[in-house]
């Protein structure tokens, strides 16, 4: 069983009132967690600085390499500068279908749009005909909550800056983005090769994701492009925004992110 597989968080990390130095206990903390509720592996997001957003020479030589054109939304990623997060965890992949039906029947709530049509109801693809509310709904069943627009670009991006989550150019067979040419969704984890440095899927292409964060006093941020979208929109630094009442979109999902706090009471250590 998946709990007979984890050992439990005194076992890896030690006693909980243990406080060391925070850069020694980022060391200890363990890299894999699996969460009771949603059954979900989630990945540890390392805190500290990093650099957030990135450059407009950047983003040119980015549209030049791909011979993509400027749209104006580039513009918002606009410009570089130093953020500091908190150490947490982040889902590797998006909210499945298995998993949101998992919160739909304990809780009654009612089910997204696409619940019931193929291919968008497969188990193992990311839910999607859902809000910004049915999100929020969703993490507060699993204890986790949405991550910031900062946590969702360190896990994609790590600390080196690079475009997309496995490197500076662009792979077709890294995400599943208008160039894979799909035409719909994919089941998460489907492109190893484009796993981002602290062990995420699926962080470009597929499934835009919901954040916290505010789009230009529009709505919600969302990151990580579609496989509606072409590269540039699937860059670790691109945003864009959506109303948040809005529901019905086969392009948008989420994942979650836990604290740490958290993470020691409901999560169950893998690695």
């Amino acid at each position: 069983s998946c709990r007979s597989s984890c050992t439990s968080w005194r076992a890896a990390c030690g006693p909980l009132d243990f406080s060391p130095p925070a850069a020694i206990l980022a060391v200890m903390l363990p890299r894999v967690i699996l969460t009771a509720k949603d059954r979900g592996e989630m990945v540890l997001v390392p805190g500290g600085a990093f650099r957030f957003g990135t450059s407009q020479e950047d983003v040119g030589r980015a549209l030049a390499e791909l011979a993509e054109p400027a749209d104006p939304i580039f513009t918002t990623e606009l410009s570089p500068r130093n953020v500091t997060i908190r150490d947490c965890y982040i889902d590797r992949a998006p909210v499945t279908n298995l998993q949101y039906g998992l919160f739909l029947a304990e809780t009654k709530y009612a089910p997204p749009l696409y619940w019931n049509e193929a291919p968008w109801n497969a188990p193992d693809r990311p839910v999607v005909g859902i809000c910004f509310r049915d999100a929020e709904a969703y993490c507060r069943w699993a204890q986790k909550r949405l991550p910031s627009e900062e946590e969702w670009e360190r896990a994609a991006r790590g600390e080196d800056r690079r475009r997309w989550p496995w490197g500076d150019e662009f792979g077709i067979k890294n995400c599943n983005s208008r160039e894979w040419n799909a035409g719909t969704t994919t089941e998460v984890g489907k492109f190893p090769a484009g796993r981002s440095p602290v062990g995420c899927d699926d962080m470009a292409g597929n499934v835009w994701e919901f954040t916290t964060g505010n789009w230009e006093n529009f709505g919600k941020a969302i990151r990580g492009g579609s496989w509606k979208n072409p590269a540039a929109f699937c860059r670790t630094t691109c945003r864009w925004g959506i109303d948040p009442e809005i529901k019905g979109s086969t392009w948008l999902g989420f994942r979650c992110v836990m604290d740490l706090a958290k993470a020691r009471i409901y999560g169950q250590v893998v690695r």
